[in-house]
């Protein structure tokens, strides 16, 4: 889960920010009949430039490197250099408006997931109280990877709201739904794929829409993979503290359904980070 915002996130801040983390994903292999789980670890170094907040208009940047380890599954690790640069407009002292749009490259250890990707979000923020904040927020993203079943295309709307507790407590819960492509695992003795009439396994069966499935086999899971239309409802709860004006820490968690015409698979996440500005 990625923090869109954060307790002080209106703050003018430009500058380097670092952090490591660890986390874990119950359904790493996104499958029907057959899941993994995995724990990684993750780190990053970002320069961000928010806006200063002194007149309504106001951009902001980030450039971010950020590598990521898999306990078990090595050849999920990955790289990724991410950029982004905005407007923000301050629609009134306690709303504001972000635009951006933004561009990722990610080098996997599966040569075969290595994508490019390009996009952009907007979001808003209203201050409801001085201590509670809400926000809302689209995003579409366009992600080509060098194998087409991992290449995928998906938009996202989200819903949040945030409680500073105390001035370094806050909390956020969140709600968010995504409609785009996805890759979906089955193992190779599933009978998912195979339609009434055709027998278990066959790649030709047909979906409810009435279209063959492109089926291919993944030897980073070691199952059949299939890419389809897939929407995804998720939840998540997250806490942070921040220590002092350079050092803070989060933990969250988020739970997702995602549907399609092969079935409903499910996925619990967590993750436990620190990150320091300087």
């Amino acid at each position: 889960m990625i923090m869109l915002f954060a307790a002080g996130g209106n703050n003018a801040f430009a500058g380097w920010q670092a952090g490591a983390g660890t986390g874990y994903d119950s359904n790493i292999n996104r499958s029907l009949d057959n899941k993994e789980s995995d724990t990684y670890l993750s780190s990053y170094a970002s320069f961000i430039r928010q806006p200063s907040g002194e007149s309504r208009l106001g951009w902001f940047g980030e450039m971010t490197l950020e590598g990521t380890s898999f306990t078990n599954n090595h050849d999920l690790n990955y790289a990724m250099i991410s950029g982004s640069a905005g407007m923000t407009c301050f629609l009134h002292a306690f709303w504001r408006v972000d635009v951006a749009p933004f561009l990722e490259a990610k080098f996997v250890n599966d040569s075969e997931q290595s994508a490019l990707a390009f996009g952009g979000r907007v979001s808003m923020q209203q201050q409801i109280k001085r201590n509670i904040y809400t926000g809302q927020y689209y995003l579409y993203r366009d992600s080509r990877a060098n194998v087409e079943t991992y290449s995928f295309t998906e938009h996202v709307l989200g819903v949040f709201l945030g409680v500073n507790w105390t001035e370094v407590l806050f909390t956020e819960v969140y709600y968010e739904f995504s409609r785009g492509d996805s890759f979906r695992t089955v193992s190779t003795t599933s009978t998912i794929l195979s339609g009434n009439e055709n027998g278990q396994g066959n790649p030709d069966a047909p979906g409810k829409s009435g279209k063959k499935r492109k089926l291919t086999y993944s030897e980073t899971f070691g199952s059949d993979m299939i890419r389809e239309k897939i929407d995804q409802h998720a939840i998540g709860v997250s806490v942070g503290i921040e220590w002092n004006r350079s050092l803070s820490s989060h933990i969250g968690y988020t739970f997702a359904t995602t549907d399609g015409e092969l079935g409903t698979s499910t996925a619990h996440a967590g993750f436990l980070d620190i990150s320091c500005r300087f």
